[in-house]
């Protein structure tokens, strides 16, 4: 059992936990494995403090290599794999799942020897544990926003005028693969012009033209299982007056978001610390979703940075923070960064230009 499966063991209110997501499979057993269709589930003995991965054989070379447990219990193809989930938990215990992941028929495997009322949902309790970050998470975290930048900044050595969304995107996947990347957390979004204007726009065949805002979302995900997320929109040429009126106010934002993030604070503040610079500006219709998420070894965690969530901002979160305008028709901006809550105050991860004479593209 590794730490942070002991961890678990320490705030876990059942006496045994399942878990069948891959990524805290991954999490709380260093075994990344993806199982499609077959049953792939970590058990935690809250008790005896044991750990037992019930897994496809096919991936038997990559459990004994990675996975950080006590147990291993291998299922061929046709077996039954769950008579090795009844084995390790007795009747009458009190089992923790992942009510936001097993799925139904899953749920009525375990109702053939466990009662309704003593299964409950743990995801909460997963999702705090994974949203708290320590040195080490930060320090590949860096590496993963890194390769990111280190790919845009490949952007000021080409010519995009004239190419399309879709040959730039390509271009940043060929990039961030030459860096080490094992490939994206998602995208990239390349969005031009009026297209800029959609927060989850798909990158297409519109070509570039001069006077064009430039948005491009992307992420990597490195080696070690650790993801990035950042957002930044240039210009093609020089920004007219109004093009530069909304990108100062989204940055302005993105600051305002940044400066507020300190250990203690709601987060429904520090979305509003962000969301007024915009609204004060008078665009405060044209920002359309929250302020941010968590970030980890998947691209949205907990927690959610919104004007519902009065939560504290506890140290160890990792959080985005991305404002944006988005005028139909006309254009968006938008603006992420990712930060680390520490006592001292927020730690930027990224150090990628954002002062609007820098964000200028040919």
């Amino acid at each position: 059992m590794n730490q942070k499966a002991h961890s678990l063991t320490e705030t876990l209110e059942t006496d045994y936990a399942i878990i069948t997501n891959p990524m805290n499979v991954f999490y709380f057993s260093e075994a990344n494995l993806s199982p499609h269709e077959r049953l792939l589930a970590l058990i935690i003995d809250k008790e005896n403090k044991q750990s037992t991965i019930v897994y496809p054989k096919l991936d038997e070379e990559t459990v004994k290599r990675d996975a950080t447990v006590d147990v291993l219990k291998p299922h061929k193809d046709g077996e039954d794999a769950f008579q090795y989930i009844f084995e390790s938990i007795p009747e009458g215990k009190t089992i923790g799942v992942e009510g936001d992941h097993l799925t139904y028929d899953r749920y009525k495997r375990l109702l053939e020897k466990y009662d309704d009322e003593n299964i409950k949902d743990i995801s909460n309790t997963l999702s705090e544990l994974r949203g708290i970050k320590n040195d080490e998470d930060l320090v590949h975290l860096q590496d993963a926003v890194k390769i990111t930048e280190d790919t845009l900044k490949e952007l000021y050595n080409i010519t995009v005028e004239g190419k399309t969304e879709m040959e730039i995107a390509d271009f940043l996947v060929a990039e961030f693969k030459k860096r080490g990347a094992v490939g994206p957390s998602f995208g990239p979004t390349v969005l031009a012009g009026s297209k800029s204007a959609l927060p989850h726009g798909d990158s297409g065949d519109r070509v570039i033209k001069k006077g064009d805002f430039l948005l491009i979302d992307f992420g990597i995900v490195t080696k070690e299982n650790y993801v990035s997320d950042m957002t930044r929109t240039f210009f093609i040429g020089e920004p007219d007056e109004k093009q530069r009126e909304i990108y100062n106010s989204v940055l302005n934002s993105n600051l305002a978001g940044i400066k507020a993030s300190t250990v203690g604070t709601k987060f429904s503040d520090i979305d509003k610390a962000s969301r007024d610079v915009i609204e004060n500006d008078g665009y405060g219709e044209y920002f359309t979703h929250r302020v941010s998420h968590g970030l980890g070894h998947d691209l949205h965690e907990r927690p959610s940075v919104d004007d519902n969530n009065h939560d504290e901002l506890k140290e160890g979160n990792v959080i985005t923070i991305e404002p944006g305008i988005y005028i139909e028709g006309y254009g968006g901006v938008r603006i992420e960064d990712a930060i680390f809550a520490s006592e001292e105050g927020p730690i930027v991860i990224n150090e990628f230009k954002k002062d609007i004479d820098s964000m200028i593209l040919k």
